[in-house]
């Protein structure tokens, strides 16, 4: 799924983009509306769950968030490279546009457990206050 319909949806827990007629997401099961604790959610659940050393990147493409060893420079999933996500959101939807509620230049956290949505003008994650460029080159 990479173009946008109206009514789809991010997942507030993993960032995968769900049809509009899921009423919990396709990937980790996180309620469509909001749920427990994200961070408590994703543990309890073992998404993401494989153990994370230091260097290690979560990959921010749309639809991807897996772990990558600190020794690639590209996703072992979805291939894209470690630099072109890492901050910033930028896959956009097949006719340019940015996901419903984002604005150019919003960002997920990319922090283990967080993976929050914020703000184009963010220096730092507003839950977790963890940098915008944390886990950068």
């Amino acid at each position: 799924m990479s173009c946008w319909v109206g009514g789809d949806w991010m997942c507030g827990a993993c960032q995968h983009q769900n049809f509009k007629k899921r009423e919990s997401c396709q990937r980790c099961g996180y309620p469509k509306y909001g749920g427990p604790d994200v961070s408590t959610y994703l543990y309890n659940n073992s998404y993401n769950s494989a153990e994370v050393l230091a260097g290690d990147w979560y990959c921010s493409a749309m639809n991807c968030g897996v772990v990558n060893y600190a020794s690639r420079t590209n996703c072992y999933r979805c291939g894209s490279l470690k630099n072109d996500f890492v901050g910033n959101y930028n896959t956009m939807g097949c006719d340019g546009t940015v996901p419903p509620g984002w604005k150019t230049g919003d960002w997920i956290c990319t922090r283990y457990g967080c993976g929050v949505h914020n703000y184009a003008s963010r220096i730092e994650c507003f839950k977790c206050k963890t940098p915008r460029n944390f886990g950068g080159a």
